[in-house]
């Protein structure tokens, strides 16, 4: 495995926890299966740039924070729930489809 692919794996799981965010819900707001997503986490696949992109958008960072090495926040060890929150107002999640950004708004609503 690259250096890069598991810089990605690593910081999507990272992310995904510390939003407090299942595979599963991911998933559905890409708009892909549980185990397409599993395979970005687990290092299997890399996702494209599109996807990437929605990603950024999902766990309320940029695409730079996401993707890149040298511009990624410190976060706690997996399994550790941080207090990182995503971006609170859905409109700024861009091009997503409208169903993908009535799904991030109702878990977000949901959240503590």
């Amino acid at each position: 495995m690259s250096e890069y692919s598991e810089f990605l794996r690593n910081n999507l799981k990272s992310l995904r926890v510390a939003c407090g965010f299942t595979q599963n819900v991911v998933a559905a707001a890409l708009g892909v299966s549980r185990p397409t997503y599993s395979y970005y986490e687990s290092g299997k696949t890399v996702p494209d740039v599109e996807t990437l992109t929605k990603l950024a958008k999902i766990y309320g960072v940029s695409f730079g924070q996401l993707a890149l090495p040298e511009e990624s926040p410190e976060l706690p060890p997996q399994g550790v729930r941080a207090r990182h929150t995503p971006a609170a107002d859905p409109r700024t999640i861009g091009d997503l489809s409208e169903a993908e950004k009535e799904l991030i708004a109702r878990l977000r609503a949901e959240k503590p």
